[in-house]
């Protein structure tokens, strides 16, 4: 879980031959009560290193999938 992210969670997904420090980053809310994982951005590490968690709040709030 992201701190301070109210449920956020980050996945790293390797790519072919470049290992988990050049993986794409899956950030994504687990809805509970519905059985839903809702993804919120896919990013590759080289475009930015961590989204602030009060970005990832207003993203999840806009998108109506704030935690359960």
């Amino acid at each position: 879980m992201i701190p301070g992210s109210e449920g956020c969670r980050k996945v790293r997904w390797s790519m072919d031959g470049r290992g988990k420090s050049g993986a794409v980053r899956i950030i994504y809310i687990a809805q509970l009560a519905s059985g839903a994982l809702v993804t919120l951005l896919i990013y590759g590490k080289g475009a930015t290193e961590n989204i602030p968690a009060h970005i990832l709040r207003k993203i999840a709030k806009e998108l109506n999938h704030a935690p359960d």
